[in-house]
């Protein structure tokens, strides 16, 4: 288990050293504040406007037409490739998967520890996307609790499968670019 936690260091720091890992958070959280700032909005017109508010949670974030998690659901698209491709090709390419091996080191051990970095940056983008939750919940009069739990949920289960597509895309070619195609 120590190796597993020691390649996933390893790897989120590899990851963070890059500057793809920085402005992927950037822009993920830009996206989803100009979500949410527009939800706001589409919320405050509608009852100016004097159309029946209700189940405002669900509207807010489950929506099909514009909802937190919907969007977010649809950005993931686009990061989570961009940051597997290099997971294990990067190695592949380098010649270090070589060093990998002679090491006392199984190959489940490397491709748990590099999954496990990606579900620890998952964690990262979620927290973004738990603050607007937050935000929600203090200034709903009548928060549904049930719809943002199982949504937080269901983003960061969607995020590890992403992950570990990716991650299997990226065992199979040395190419980076082929990697984020596949995946």
């Amino acid at each position: 288990m120590k190796k597993i936690f020691k390649i996933a260091k390893m790897e989120l720091q590899t990851l963070f050293y890059s500057p793809i890992a920085w402005l992927i958070l950037v822009i993920f959280a830009f996206q989803t504040l100009t979500n949410f700032m527009g939800n706001i909005e589409s919320y405050v017109q509608s009852q100016e406007l004097g159309y029946p508010v209700s189940s405002i949670t669900t509207r807010l974030f489950a929506s099909p037409w514009g909802g937190l998690f919907t969007t977010v659901q649809g950005y993931l698209y686009l990061y989570i490739p961009l940051l597997t491709m290099g997971l294990m090709s990067r190695e592949f390419s380098s010649g270090s998967i070589k060093l990998l091996y002679s090491s006392p080191i199984t190959s489940t051990q490397i491709v748990l520890g590099k999954y496990l970095s990606m579900m620890l940056y998952g964690l990262l983008m979620l927290a973004i996307v738990t603050v607007y939750v937050v935000f929600y919940m203090c200034v709903l009069k009548d928060f549904d609790y049930p719809v943002a739990i199982t949504g937080l949920i269901g983003i960061y289960l969607i995020m590890c499968l992403y992950s570990a597509v990716g991650l299997f895309v990226s065992c199979l070619t040395s190419y980076q670019v082929v990697a984020a195609i596949g995946t």
